[in-house]
């Protein structure tokens, strides 16, 4: 018995020792067969488009991925600017790559060295970029960048534009450099050195925002903001980037404490959804957005730039797709609030277009008429050109110099104003003096950094200075929202008294047919040039920032028109837009069966 046992172990150790040689044989041929194998670690200046098979940058060096790559992703995902690791085997560029995996980004340190893949940054003003959305070709302090489709774009300090000031993180080792990321900065940034850390504030100092409810014609003296009282001496910084100094602006302050009531060191003009917070909730801001989309992640969660602001969605965002598909150029509704963080957190966004928007109107004083009235027309100071389907209509007085009208214009592919109706008119659009003219259209640029300085409207340029009034009650001011401009022409420039946002035409919540009972004069309006009309037994606000379109059907009693329109916070039903129609009868035979 004792030698059968003994005869057991030897076979069974006989056996271990056969796997453990194999596997021995089996990690050394494994080795051998690995021995040409080389590996290179850096930030990714390049991937394939689309999936991972295709050409790759690494640092600087080129390498093949092919179908027997391994790919790991255990550090996080694959994207330009990520740290990765490549094993490799080749005698040449493209060397072809064995295996990529994701590293920690501490793995790829900038030593600060010019070498080639080490991530680098820059501060400059933007130059040129692309002419839609954000990828491709960007001119930023002089310096050529490319932005492939992995980079990220922020927006928190301003929208990314010519003339903004950005920061780049780049990689590369000559011009063309890749970027990784590009953010809007505060143009004191863009001084040519990268910004110092700024001085922590004092233990005694508060910053508050809040709305103005008194200040002193001279402003220095006492204020009052959300019923606090602060005093403001001589040594106090007064800015006004953001729209003047009023009862009712939103203002951020900075005060000290340490005396009674506190002293303001520093208060200046902040956009209007800044002071919506929410201190139950943590939020320090919110507020509603109409503008386009300039881009957005695939699968719709994550960064969307839309109106020169950088949204952040996730799962419980809700995605509203009633009015067509998101796409780049169509104009959104956005619902947001401002996380402790800064962060723009979209709760809702909602399609309210189905293309980009390029029509608008404008209230104006006629300048000048080309012969045939076929040509270049200047009112309040825009040229507009009429052509053979320009509509013109003299229900109120004759088409002359002097004359006041209503343009209704188009925006044609190389950005020209082409009228598409030119009528008298006794409106001023709702002008506050008689000199002021108004316009009502789409913001395609606006200043870098605040609110003050040039913006360009259905491609018009306006300027804008400390005298201007901003109002944000239908949305906050960005790229693509609608808006009422007030202004006059001085030397040439179109000097902005005010800037209001508006409802965009079409972007109401109700639409509904019906036939014109009323045109105007049924009550006394809320504001001046508003009327009152009556669709379908229903009363519609009617004001001068309503798209009145009459190009297919005119808006005359009898006639049915398409109605889009928003309750007011008072009941009140407001007309974005009212569409002449006309709808064909329809006839219905019964079947005849045979």
């Amino acid at each position: 018995m004792q030698q059968q046992a003994t005869t057991h172990r030897t076979r069974i150790t006989s056996a271990l020792l056969a796997v453990i040689f194999l596997a021995l044989a089996t990690v050394w041929s494994s080795q051998v067969a690995q021995a040409g194998e080389s590996q290179w670690k850096g930030r990714i200046d390049a991937m394939p488009a689309n999936g991972l098979q295709g050409a790759w940058v690494v640092a600087g060096k080129s390498f093949t991925a092919t179908s027997s790559t391994d790919f790991r992703t255990d550090k996080g995902a694959f994207a330009v600017g990520v740290c990765v690791e490549v094993e490799y085997v080749g005698n040449a560029e493209p060397f072809t790559a064995t295996k990529i995996a994701s590293k920690n980004q501490d793995d790829c340190p900038n030593n600060g060295g010019p070498t080639p893949g080490a991530e680098q940054e820059a501060y400059g003003l933007v130059q040129s970029m692309p002419a839609s959305g954000f990828v491709g070709a960007w001119t930023i302090g002089g310096v050529a960048y490319d932005a492939p489709a992995g980079a990220e774009f922020k927006q928190r300090n301003g929208p990314l534009a010519i003339g903004a000031c950005a920061k780049v993180h780049y990689t590369g080792a000559a011009a063309p450099f890749t970027a990784r990321e590009i953010e809007s900065r505060p143009a004191s940034d863009c001084n040519g050195t990268i910004p110092p850390t700024p001085t922590p504030t004092p233990g005694d100092e508060i910053e508050v925002y809040g709305r103005i409810d008194s200040f002193p014609s001279g402003l220095i003296g006492e204020w009052v903001v959300d019923g606090v009282a602060y005093t403001a001496d001589a040594n106090t910084e007064f800015k006004q980037k953001n729209g003047v100094f009023a009862v009712g602006a939103c203002v951020e302050l900075h005060a000290r404490t340490s005396t009674t009531p506190a002293t303001l060191r520093e208060i200046k003009t902040e956009r209007d959804h800044k002071c919506n917070g929410d201190d139950q909730s943590g939020i320090i801001g919110q507020g509603e957005l109409y503008g386009e989309v300039q881009s957005f992640p695939d699968g719709l969660v994550g960064e969307w730039n839309i109106a020169g602001i950088t949204f952040l969605t996730d799962s419980a965002t809700e995605f509203k797709q009633e009015k067509g598909a998101f796409a780049v150029g169509v104009t959104v509704k956005v619902h947001f609030v401002i996380r402790t963080n800064g962060d723009f957190y979209a709760r809702e966004i909602e399609t309210k277009s189905r293309e980009p928007q390029k029509n608008g109107h404008a209230f104006g004083i006629v300048e000048s008429i080309p012969a045939n009235r076929l040509g270049i027309w200047t009112i309040g100071g825009v040229e507009y050109t009429a052509n053979e389907q320009t509509r013109f209509k003299e229900k109120h007085g004759a088409l002359e110099v002097g004359a006041r009208v209503r343009v209704k214009y188009t925006i044609d592919s190389t950005g020209q104003r082409i009228a598409r109706k030119i009528e008298t008119t006794k409106s001023q659009g709702g002008a506050s003096q008689p000199d002021h003219l108004k316009s009502f259209g789409f913001v395609g640029q606006m200043p870098a950094d605040g609110l003050i300085g040039e913006w360009t409207i259905d491609n018009v340029v306006y300027v804008t200075d400390a005298s201007t009034k901003f109002k944000e009650d239908h949305g906050i001011l960005g790229i693509g929202a609608y808006v009422a401009v007030e202004y006059r022409v001085v030397n040439g420039q179109n000097l902005v008294h005010e800037i209001e946002t508006k409802v965009p035409p079409a972007a109401g919540t109700q639409s509904s047919f019906g036939v014109i009972n009323n045109v105007g004069g049924l009550t006394a309006a809320a504001a001046i040039d508003d009327e009152v009309w009556n669709i379908g037994g229903v009363n519609y606000l009617v004001t001068p920032a309503t798209d009145l379109d009459d190009l297919a059907t005119e808006l005359e009693v009898g006639n049915t028109a398409l109605v889009d329109s928003y309750q007011a916070a008072d009941g009140t039903r407001v007309a974005t837009q009212v569409r002449g129609v006309t709808i064909a009868p329809t006839v219905y035979l019964p079947a005849v069966q045979r």
